[in-house]
């Protein structure tokens, strides 16, 4: 009954709250985001409509970005920050955007026109070695949390189910300079498989969930990137830009 209790919320919220009282588009760091009439929960609604839908990676996005900059974006959700990204970058830069879930890629679809320095692809993505070699067993989209470690496992008898920053060289010929990551707990990988970053990236903004591995389990995966050739830059809220030491 307990896990049923945020569903049974969402769903008093939507009816006590009619659909006019949002805004039909808000701007998000000169991006025009629809509101009104998209198949978004409250909580995002009520974020968007008060500025504050990921604000500290929004306010770390700042720090590094430029105009025809390589960026990927692990954990695209429904598309908001690949778009402010977008327009930072523009026509000259390229962004690719992961979501793992189907039902957020196709909310993100309805959401925003094409962009020719955008592309969205439908899957996980993890900076590690070997990354090809991890399957994904299972994957929990209300919410899009993946529940911290447990979730994948390194198989011989199956292929894998996501890319690393090789493959995705390999496949989209593409080498990014900055690399963001929230994956809802997914970063917790970086504890069992050693990281993988290439050469050419720079910069590194990362949401971490210590609610989920704790602050010792947080401390564990900065050490990680730091051992990797990074070093702390800034840090907003539970977001830290790391960059090439």
């Amino acid at each position: 009954m307990q896990h049923l209790i945020p569903q049974i919320r969402r769903r008093l919220l939507k009816a006590l709250v009619p659909e006019s009282y949002w805004p039909i588009q808000v701007n998000l760091d000169g991006v025009h985001v629809p509101v009104r009439g998209m198949p978004l929960n409250f909580g995002t609604k009520y974020w968007l409509k008060n500025g504050e839908y990921e604000q500290d990676e929004r306010q770390l996005i700042k720090k590094v970005l430029k105009p025809g900059m390589k960026v990927l974006e692990m954990g695209g959700s429904i598309g908001v920050l690949a778009q402010i990204i977008s327009h930072k970058v523009g026509p000259n830069g390229r962004v690719l955007s992961f979501e793992a879930s189907e039902r957020l890629v196709e909310i993100s679809t309805e959401m925003w026109p094409p962009v020719d320095q955008l592309q969205r692809v439908t899957g996980f993505v993890f900076p590690v070695e070997n990354g090809e070699n991890i399957y994904v067993g299972q994957f929990q989209t209300e919410g899009s949390e993946l529940d911290g470690r447990g979730i994948w496992e390194l198989r011989d008898d199956l292929p894998g189910n996501t890319w690393d920053l090789r493959s995705i060289r390999r496949d989209f010929d593409f080498d990014p300079e900055v690399l963001i990551v929230d994956i809802e707990g997914g970063e917790s990988i970086l504890e069992d498989v050693p990281p993988y970053f290439p050469e050419k990236l720079q910069s590194i903004i990362m949401e971490f969930h210590p609610h989920l591995y704790g602050a010792d389990g947080q401390a564990r995966l900065e050490e990680k990137i730091l051992k990797s050739g990074f070093r702390v830059e800034a840090r907003a809220g539970q977001c830290i830009l790391f960059t090439r030491a």
